[in-house]
């Protein structure tokens, strides 16, 4: 793995990819100050949030749609641009399942070749490969405030030569979901006031 410069000083982000091939693997990891319910609800939810649908072309996504199949899973499909002119659109079809084993939670996104007929692949779109996996366990309170250690792998394959130049580039905007749930349920000043406390 190599680091990546991570936009967000307390999410550590790595990423594996050969030059000028189509397929590269991202981690990123942190601690949120909530429980992970709180966290696996959060992102689920997040998925087709009005914020998210307002931010779409910030992250090159030009299509989303999402559909919930039943309590623990949904389709997730997205057409997005590369932001390289010359490079086709790429497409991701994708499952969501998530579930509880314990105190922790996971969600796994995959591919998926379902609802081909309701919602076919558009002329001259790529179809890529992605495999997405959030990964949440409890870690002592700080106070009365939760900790969460989180961490986010995803393996894509853009099915192109891309040059690790431009997977530097894009790796971040697919790892950085983890730092928005980060900053969502930040809670340093409560963090900082109960250390105060302590020493005194």
């Amino acid at each position: 793995f190599d680091k990546l410069k991570s936009p967000d000083e307390r999410v550590k982000m790595k990423l594996v990819h050969v030059d000028g091939e189509s397929l590269g693997t991202g981690v990123a990891t942190t601690i949120v100050d909530a429980s992970v319910e709180e966290c696996a609800a959060h992102e689920i939810t997040n998925l087709n949030s009005r914020a998210k649908m307002n931010n779409l072309k910030q992250r090159g996504i030009t299509e989303l749609t999402v559909r919930q199949t039943n309590s623990h899973s949904l389709y997730y499909f997205t057409t997005r641009t590369l932001g390289v002119p010359g490079l086709s659109n790429r497409q991701g079809r994708n499952k969501v399942i998530w579930k509880w084993e314990g105190r922790k939670a996971f969600i796994d996104v995959s591919n998926t070749s379902d609802l081909m007929e309701e919602h076919p692949l558009q002329p001259s779109t790529v179809v890529v490969s992605v495999k997405t996996f959030w990964h949440y366990a409890p870690l002592n309170s700080i106070g009365d405030v939760p900790q969460t250690s989180a961490t986010l792998t995803t393996q894509i394959d853009f099915k192109g030569a891309i040059p690790s130049t431009l997977m530097n580039k894009l790796a971040p905007k697919f790892l950085s979901t983890i730092s928005k749930l980060r900053k969502k349920f930040d809670k340093s000043k409560e963090i900082e006031a109960f250390n105060r406390l302590k020493i005194i």
